[in-house]
């Protein structure tokens, strides 16, 4: 195809413009198309937020910007603040950015910078950090579908002024994993070198992997509705297929079984306890909670000599009203949910 065939209106040439002409105006349309979208972006948060501010709901994205042309769209701020005065909590993070392809803007990844300050009435302060910290959300008309959440080399405190205590804990790297399934929710969360210690001293034990894998019953509503809430386990049920912790060194633990939470957030349940190294075990808690060295002893003492002796043992732990059993002896209770 040549200029001259165009400028002498042949058959091929006048295709030819209108296919060029055709292209430029689907640019043109899409581009204007693109910058409304992050326009409305811009506006229609900036509008939440401040109708939210009345019902106690607020947030700052500060430097807001909306980025990706031509292929993608998303949301960048330089900090990121969020109040909720009725529940008298806030927080606040560095960096935000969020990318979504145009053609999927459903399926969404996100990213968000330390330092993170959240505080929660009466008496609660978690300050904490990390190298990385990144989502992936799936959203559907209804709400979210699924989410993932990936971070590491996570360090912070948690503080209680009402009490002067805190507790500071780090994990080399953490995922949680949540997706709508039928009516139910599925969840699943894992923890490298989980590490605890006081403010002031070393750590109260040996970092410990943690792994678990649950389902709970007709919960898949919490992903629509977007929302979590402090006791939003009452009344509910489900399966826990594992919940494992691994310290090293041969000690390890796996529970797993079904469970229900009543009214009152106190869990029932028949679960399987499968502990291997109970002596190192005893060892180890001995240490962290010395004022309970009594009870963990004859813990580990009826597990060993259920295991006829073994230093592993797989036994029974039935839960009725958050107080745990083995072979009919209580051995401690759990705090409501």
């Amino acid at each position: 195809m040549t200029v001259t065939d165009v400028a002498n209106g042949s058959p091929a040439g006048k295709k030819f413009l209108w296919l060029t002409v055709g292209i430029v105006l689907a640019a043109g349309i899409y581009s204007a198309g693109w910058f409304f979208a992050a326009d409305q972006i811009e506006k229609r948060l900036t509008t939440y937020l401040s109708e939210k501010r009345p019902n106690g709901l607020g947030g700052e994205c500060t430097e807001m910007d909306v980025r990706g042309f031509p292929f993608r769209i998303g949301l960048f701020c330089d900090k990121l603040r969020l109040d909720d005065n009725l529940r008298g909590a806030s927080a606040s993070f560095g960096a935000l950015r969020t990318a979504a392809q145009v053609y999927q803007p459903g399926h969404a990844v996100v990213e968000l910078d330390g330092p993170a300050e959240v505080r929660m009435s009466p008496g609660l302060t978690l300050s904490a950090d990390w190298t990385l910290l990144h989502a992936s959300l799936k959203a559907t008309m209804s709400g979210l579908d699924r989410t993932s959440i990936a971070y590491d080399n996570l360090t912070g405190t948690a503080r209680w002024p009402l009490t002067g205590d805190s507790l500071g804990f780090g994990a080399s790297h953490g995922e949680m994993h949540l997706r709508q399934n039928g009516e139910d929710l599925d969840a699943a969360l894992s923890v490298e070198k989980l590490d605890l210690r006081p403010a002031q001293g070393p750590s109260l034990a040996a970092p410990v992997d943690v792994a678990a894998d649950v389902t709970v019953v007709g919960k898949a509503g919490w992903m629509q509705a977007g929302a979590l809430s402090e006791h939003m386990l009452r009344g509910s049920s489900g399966e826990l297929r594992h919940l494992t912790l691994d310290a090293g060194d041969g000690m390890s633990a796996k529970l797993s079984g079904p469970f229900s939470v009543n009214d009152q957030g106190l869990i029932s349940g028949e679960f399987s306890l499968t502990m291997m190294n109970i002596d190192a075990w005893r060892a180890s808690l001995v240490k962290v909670v010395p004022d309970e060295t009594d009870l963990i002893n004859n813990i580990a003492n009826m597990l060993k000599t259920l295991a006829g002796g073994k230093n592993e043992a797989t036994v029974k732990l039935n839960v009725r009203d958050s107080t745990a059993f083995v072979a009919f002896i209580p051995v401690g209770v759990l705090p409501p949910l």
